[in-house]
C-alpha cells in the first residue's frame, strides 16, 4: 500500500501542506479553529502517520531517548529499562533500546546509530567484563552513564547507586546477626558497581576486626555460578553467611544451598544487592540492598535533560541505598 503523505491530507482538507504541518507541530504559525478541525478530520480519515524520522532530521531533535544496556533480559537491567521508560513517557519522550550483549563494539555501534536517529540524548550502561572497560566516544548528543561511572577520558555525567556504602550496609547487618564467617560472591571484574559493592563489604568486615578473604569470583553463566557456590558450601570452613553483590548472584546462592541440603537462613544467611522483583518473590524472601528503580529512572531522565538544556556536563548523581530486611538473613518472617 502506498504511504499517505502530508499532501494527501492537505488535498482532502482543502488547504496547503504547510498548514497541515502547522497543525501537526502545533506551530510555528497559528491555524484557524475551523481549518484545524478539517485537517484533524482528514488525518483521521486517511490514518495519516507523520514521518517522525524526517521531522527529527529537519529539526535536529526528536522526542526520543536512546538507552543501551548489556542485557535487558537480566533482572536488574529489565527493571531499570522499564523505570527509564516510565520516566521518559511521563516527560513526553519515548525510549529506543539497544542490547550491547556485553560487547564494547556493539555498545558503541548502538550508541552511534541511535545518535544518528537524532535522539535527544543517550543513557548508556557501560559494558565491562573481566576488567575490559568501554572506550569513551563522542556521539554528538548528550550522554549520561548509568550504574557505572563515566570513563575517565569522557567529559560526561553519571547516575549511580551508592554501591560501596551498600556493600558495607550488608556486611554490618550480617555482623549484627552474629555471623562471623561471612563470605562474598562477586563478579570477575575488578572495577564497576559489583566490584564497588564487594569493596564496601570488605570494609565492613575489616572494621569489625574480621578477615574479608572468603571471596568467590564468578562470571555471567548462571550454571557455573551455582556450581562454584555449591563447591564453596562443601568446604569444611564454609561461610555461615554470604553477601552476593547482585540479586541474580544471591538467587544462585539460594539455589546452590537448596541443592546442598542447607536451609536458609538456619544453616546459611544470604543478602543480595539490587532490590529486584525476583528477590522479593524468592524463597525465602531475599534480604537485599537497593533503591527504588523508579527513583533511578527519574534521576536518569532528569539528569539527561539537564545536560541537554545546559549543553554541558552536570554534577554526578549518586542515589542513596537502603537495606531491605527480609527472611533470608535471619530476620523474622514478619519483618518485611
Amino acid at each position: 500500500m502506498q504511504r499517505t503523505t502530508r499532501n494527501d491530507v492537505a488535498r482532502l482538507a482543502g488547504t496547503s501542506p504547510a498548514v497541515v504541518s502547522y497543525v501537526i507541530n502545533n506551530g510555528p504559525r497559528p491555524v484557524a479553529a475551523a481549518t484545524r478541525d478539517k485537517v484533524l478530520a482528514a488525518i483521521a480519515e486517511l490514518n495519516y502517520q507523520p514521518n517522525l524520522m524526517a521531522r527529527a532530521l529537519r529539526s535536529t531533535r526528536s522526542n526520543t531517548i536512546g538507552l543501551v544496556v548489556p542485557d535487558s533480559s537480566e533482572g536488574f537491567f529489565t527493571e531499570l529499562v522499564r523505570a527509564v521508560e516510565r520516566a521518559a513517557f511521563a516527560d513526553g519522550s519515548l525510549v529506543l533500546l539497544g542490547n550491547s550483549g556485553y560487547s564494547q563494539d556493539q555498545e558503541n555501534r548502538y550508541a552511534r546509530t541511535l545518535a544518528g536517529f537524532q535522539v535527544n540524548g543517550l543513557l548508556l550502561v557501560r559494558s565491562e567484563v573481566d576488567g575490559q572497560r568501554s572506550a569513551s566516544a563522542d556521539f554528538g548528543v548528550p550522554v549520561v552513564y548509568l550504574n557505572y561511572r563515566a570513563p575517565r577520558s569522557a567529559d560526561a555525567t553519571s547516575v549511580t547507586l551508592a554501591n560501596r556504602h551498600g556493600g558495607r550496609l550488608a556486611a554490618e547487618h550480617l555482623l549484627e546477626h552474629s555471623y562471623r564467617r561471612i563470605g562474598c560472591l562477586t563478579g570477575t571484574s575488578r572495577s564497576g558497581p559489583v566490584a564497588e559493592r564487594a569493596r564496601g563489604w570488605a570494609e565492613g568486615i575489616r572494621a569489625a576486626g574480621g578477615d574479608p578473604s572468603s571471596v568467590v569470583h564468578t562470571g555471567l553463566d548462571r550454571r557455573t555460578s551455582r556450581e562454584q557456590v555449591a563447591a564453596w558450601l562443601r568446604q569444611a570452613d564454609r561461610p555461615d553467611a554470604i553477601f552476593a553483590a547482585a540479586d541474580g548472584l544471591a538467587l544462585d546462592v539460594l539455589a546452590a544451598a537448596q541443592e546442598s541440603g542447607l536451609r536458609v537462613p538456619d544453616d546459611l544467611a544470604v543478602v543480595g544487592f539490587g532490590a529486584t522483583q525476583p528477590a522479593a518473590h524468592s524463597w525465602p524472601p531475599l534480604t537485599t540492598v537497593g533503591r527504588s528503580f523508579d527513583d533511578f529512572g527519574r534521576a536518569a531522565v532528569s539528569t539527561l535533560e539537564a545536560v541537554r538544556a545546559a549543553d554541558a556536563r552536570q554534577p554526578d548523581h549518586t542515589l542513596t541505598v537502603q537495606l531491605i530486611r527480609r527472611h533470608s538473613c535471619g530476620c523474622p518472617k514478619d519483618c518485611m
